[in-house]
């Protein structure tokens, strides 16, 4: 099994127990370096559970492949991420209106939406 499949594997195994984070993953061949960026960062917070499993991850893979580097980061690093190979977590969109609110779920889209007060509610076509 190469490195970036064992990788990948994990942060899925990783993403199923800790539903409420968003995990990207790239890979940079030049350096060998596997870049995990894990946010929010208020989840690190006292999160004993996913700072141990964050633990097991890093020594597997460094005891499975000493000649690579893996590297956990998080929003306000340094280092970011450039290229995003791997994205899981949640893409929940929240709309309230008068009385009630409207959730869905969007493929890919990481960016909040704040609602605007509005008196037309006509759609263009």
């Amino acid at each position: 099994m190469k490195a970036k499949e064992f990788v990948e594997g994990k942060l899925k195994e990783l993403a199923s127990k800790f539903k409420e984070v968003i995990i990207r993953y790239e890979y940079r061949a030049n350096t060998q370096s596997h870049l995990v960026e894990v946010v929010p960062l208020s989840f690190f917070e006292g999160n004993e559970a996913y700072l141990i499993e964050e633990a097991k991850l890093e020594n597997e893979f460094e005891t499975i492949f000493p000649m690579e580097n893996i590297v956990f980061i998080s929003e306000g690093s340094l280092t970011e991420i450039k290229k995003i190979d791997l994205e899981i977590g949640p893409r929940i969109i929240t709309f309230d209106y008068i009385k009630s609110t409207i959730e869905f779920e969007v493929e890919g889209y990481s960016e909040a939406v704040e609602p605007q007060e509005c008196e037309n509610y006509a759609l263009a076509a």
